[in-house]
């Protein structure tokens, strides 16, 4: 039994999978099946129940992984003290949905390093989804997603709202203000990605509201950009069109009695295993967030 081994068990214990497992570790599934399998003849039990669900703890296997998790943690505060004999780069890794990412972390980020000048921060993109599976396969510190996480391995936490606008460009020939009934009359360039929007209509509107959606667009930029360009109106984060408002390239088309808000969650893994200076630079994103917000 080594150490690899302790956190090849908890990994298959926190995913509930071995494949899974052996996915994030880049291993074979046979391969770490061996290895699970050594360790339970040398402990002389079985740690997991396996079905075609997946795997699931046995009462032995609560117990180790009880003591596992101490014994990781208790290699990993090792590691850090004896890191901290000599100066190292530490790594944070941040996946977050577009719009997080590309407009409102880099200054909090810029931030981070002016107090954390050895940290190395990695900025991913992905959607919700993709934020969520990144975290539970631990190659991800800390996420930003749209709305609170429905996993039960993740905790989140609201840590802003942006409200999401209907604009224009400058140039299209349109009222400032519409009802919902009026925004079908209107080419609309749609976003998959903005999931706020589509449950704020669907909500109002019971799926009833058909829209005139000309294309769908992966890029918020390429959205904005296609708006800007009047090929249609559009649904933006007030965050992504700041610039283009002020320099009058957009307009806003204000929504009678309909207003969307797009509420971006912290999240984290529950027991997350990170070293102590790994949690130090999440507490203090945690701390500064709202004040440091591009």
């Amino acid at each position: 039994m080594n150490m690899e081994t302790l956190k090849l068990f908890l990994d298959i214990a926190s995913l509930k999978s071995i494949s899974k497992a052996a996915q994030k570790s880049h291993i074979t599934q046979s391969a770490l099946s061996q290895q699970l399998k050594s360790w339970e003849n040398t402990l002389g039990s079985e740690l997991f129940v396996r079905s075609n669900k997946g795997a699931s703890l046995t009462e032995a296997g609560i117990i180790a992984e009880k003591y596992a998790e101490q014994i990781c943690k208790l290699y990993d505060d090792m590691v850090t003290e004896i890191n901290h004999l000599q100066p190292t780069q530490h790594e944070l890794s941040i996946y977050a949905i577009p719009e997080v990412c590309n407009y409102a972390l880099p200054c909090t980020l810029y931030e981070v390093k002016k107090h954390f000048p050895n940290c190395h921060i990695t900025l991913n993109e992905g959607a919700s989804s993709l934020v969520e599976e990144r975290l539970l396969l631990e190659e991800g510190d800390v996420g930003f997603i749209s709305g609170p996480s429905p996993k039960s391995e993740l905790c989140s936490n609201m840590v802003f709202s942006d409200q999401v606008m209907l604009v224009a460009s400058s140039t299209t020939v349109c009222p400032d203000k519409i009802t919902l009934n009026e925004l079908p009359k209107y080419p609309l360039i749609w976003s998959s990605q903005l999931h706020c929007v589509q449950r704020a209509l669907n909500n109002i509107s019971a799926g009833e509201l058909k829209l005139n959606i000309l294309f769908n667009l992966d890029s918020i930029e390429a959205v904005k950009l296609a708006a800007i360009r009047g090929h249609g109106v559009a649904f933006l984060p007030y965050m992504s069109i700041k610039k283009e408002l002020y320099s009058k390239q957009l307009k806003i088309i204000h929504i009678d009695q309909f207003q969307v808000n797009n509420d971006v969650y912290m999240v984290k893994k529950h027991n997350q295993r990170c070293d102590n200076d790994t949690k130090q630079l999440i507490r203090y994103i945690e701390k500064t967030l709202i004040d440091t917000l591009c």
